[in-house]
């Protein structure tokens, strides 16, 4: 439950945000800024003003609002996906063998050992190349991370 409200809070602020970035460069309020005022006056920098009130500057802070939109928009759209991923990042104390894991480590027969040990069925060595043989295999397998972490980094224990 806390998932779901995690979730709408977050596209209720995408959306305020996104709205406030979209509307605010526009606005009179865009070039009365007291905190402009002050920061100008600290730095002694005359040019800050004209380079926030320029045309570029203002269209660059609209398109943040404008993703920052699309991105409640697609959190919307795919509401359970993030549920659940965020369901799943809040489980990884009870780290759990994903089915594509369990289903690909099962499937891994004693001939696949025995190839990747340098032995054939008979037991007598074989002549390939045993990097060979686990370099193959390890390819063949498919590789999932249960918490959405890049390959390079392990999952929890």
């Amino acid at each position: 439950m806390s998932a779901k409200i995690t979730v709408i809070v977050y596209i209720l602020i995408c959306f305020e945000v996104g709205a406030l970035l979209l509307i605010l460069p526009w606005s009179p309020y865009w070039e009365d800024n007291f905190f402009l005022h002050y920061i100008t006056g600290k730095l002694n920098a005359s040019w800050v003003p004209t380079f926030l009130t320029s045309g570029y500057v203002r269209g660059a802070v609209t398109g943040l609002g404008a993703l920052n939109i699309l991105a409640g928009l697609r959190d919307i759209f795919k509401f359970r996906e993030s549920v659940a991923a965020l369901v799943a990042l809040g489980d990884g104390e009870n780290y759990k063998e994903s089915p594509i894991e369990s289903i690909s480590t099962e499937s891994i027969s004693t001939e696949s050992i025995s190839t990747e040990s340098g032995l054939t069925e008979s037991g007598s060595p074989e002549h390939a190349s045993t990097e060979h043989a686990s370099t193959e295999h390890a390819s063949t397998r498919p590789i999932a991370l249960s918490d959405h972490r890049p390959t390079g980094i392990p999952p929890r224990p």
